[in-house]
Formats: structure tokens, sequence, C-alpha cells
């Protein structure tokens, strides 16, 4: 997928072009929400490209609002408001419903994407666990909840290997790989895939070593997604008080530098595999 063209960043799309169009005509959010008799929330989340695509009749009468009235802006407004309406396989019911807030959107952003980086604490990064590591992180959830959030992460993993894979560059720390989660023999096989993970070409694999001193990816985890030259990146932090997305110029040069210096410190992608197979025979004893 060389150029993202899926729904979630069409309608971020759509919703940028609304904020410089009412920007354009020096009008608020307000005046937006009067026009349509709507709240100033509904037309904060159309401009963030957030939850369904907003109606080709409102998309017109803000287009009125707004002074636009050259037929080819309109119908390029228009266009992108049509594509955007289509849905994901991530919006259906059954994976709406266990999908924590906000996650949907990150979903949809990562199935968009051309190019993804990830630093990763506490688990295996969710593009490279395998289906019984997926299952054990989601453990302490109701069983039929796990199996959708589990058939969540393998669906999220065809980007990687379909016909224009996402280009993964993830960087983890060693602790993840001594944590047991799921046993001994779930681990012995996420260790095997991450092994095979990183020989892949679209894939890039490091691990920070323990012995290294403080380093700013002890703050916590984040992943910086990349797109098509006219979208901007977009930061990604999950925590337990829920996920937040980061888009200023400043919030993403700091994840960037954040995300140089853990790589620069990482075992290189040579060293990161060895280190892997180093890893297996150890595994295969505890099974």
């Amino acid at each position: 997928m060389s150029e993202p063209g899926g729904p979630t960043v069409r309608k971020r799309r759509l919703g940028g072009e609304l904020r410089r169009l009412r920007e354009r005509a020096k009008l608020d959010q307000a005046a937006a929400a009067a026009h349509l008799e709507c709240s100033t929330s509904k037309i904060s989340r159309m401009e963030t490209g957030q939850g369904i695509a907003p109606k080709a009749l409102e998309v017109t009468r803000l287009l009125d609002l707004y002074g636009v009235t050259d037929e080819a802006e309109r119908a390029k407004i228009m266009d992108i408001r049509r594509s955007a309406s289509e849905k994901g396989w991530w919006e259906q019911a059954e994976y709406e419903e266990v999908l924590a807030s906000g996650h949907g959107v990150y979903v949809g952003l990562e199935y968009d994407a051309r190019a993804l980086q990830v630093w990763e604490l506490g688990y295996v990064p969710g593009l490279l666990q395998t289906r019984d590591y997926a299952r054990a992180v989601h453990a302490a959830l109701p069983p039929e909840s796990v199996d959708r959030l589990v058939d969540v992460r393998m669906q999220r993993q065809r980007r990687l290997t379909d016909a224009h894979p996402l280009e993964l560059w993830a960087v983890i720390d060693e602790s993840v790989l001594g944590r047991q989660v799921g046993g001994p023999e779930v681990m012995r096989d996420q260790i095997r895939s991450l092994a095979a993970a990183a020989r892949q070409p679209n894939i890039t694999l490091q691990v920070y070593p323990a012995r290294k001193d403080v380093h700013p990816g002890l703050r916590g985890a984040f992943s910086l997604l990349e797109f098509g030259p006219s979208d901007p990146r977009i930061g990604y932090v999950d925590s337990p008080s829920g996920n937040t997305f980061l888009e200023k110029d400043r919030q993403i040069r700091s994840l960037v530098y954040t995300m140089d210096r853990l790589r620069a410190g990482a075992l290189d992608p040579e060293e990161t595999a060895a280190l892997l197979d180093g890893l297996l025979p150890a595994a295969e004893e505890n099974t």
C-alpha cells in the first residue's frame, strides 16, 4: 500500500480540508455548528476524522457556509467524503464491541500507513505476536472478548504480507524476551517467530540491551505512523489511562528524537537476529 487509501486516513484528510476551509473563511467551530444545528464537539470530530464520515448534505452545507464556489474544489471534497464513508474491517460490530476507545482509529491508521516505527517496553509488538502470545496477553478478559481481540491482532498482521507490505521497524526492550507470557512453550514459539520475522525484508527488528543505563524509552511504549507525502506523521501512545494521538510538530519531533536514540543504543538487526537464535536452545530446554 504505497499510498494510504483506507477510510481512516481519508476521514482525517476530509477533516483537514474542512478545517482549512473554515479557517480560510475566518469562522470558528461554533459558527459551523450553528449552521448545521449540531454541537461544536461534532464539528471537532469531523475536523479530526473521528467517528463516522459526515453525510453528503452536511459537507455540502459547510461548503456553502465557507463560501466554496469553485466546482472543481467542491467535487474534490465530495469525492474524499464518498471514499471516507467506506467501512474498514475493524469497524465491523463484532470488533468495535471489544476494541478499547480510540483503538479502532489506531488499527485503521495502521492499515493505511506506509511505514510504522514501534518502541515496546512490556510486550512483543502486536504485529509480531503469535496467536498464543496474544491470547495470553488478553487472558484476564472474558473468553469471547479474547477470541475477537486475538482475531483483530491476526488480521492486523496481514499488512506485513500483503501486496504492498507495511514497513515495520520495531525496537523492543530485552526484558520482553525474558518475560514468560503464557509460559515456556508460548515464549519458545514467540521467540522462534521473532527470529523468522527479523529476516523479512520489510521488517527491521532491534533489541535494546537490559545492561544499558537509563534511556528515554523507559517512559513508555509508543508508535510513529508514516503515510504518503501529503499526509503528516502521527504518533500514538497507549497507556492504562487511555490512548493519545500526537500530531503537533514538536510532539512528532520528540518521538522521532527518542526513537533515533533507541535505535542507536539497541543491538543492530544482525546482532538482534543472533541474540534471538541464541535464545532458542534455552527456550527449547524449558519446554
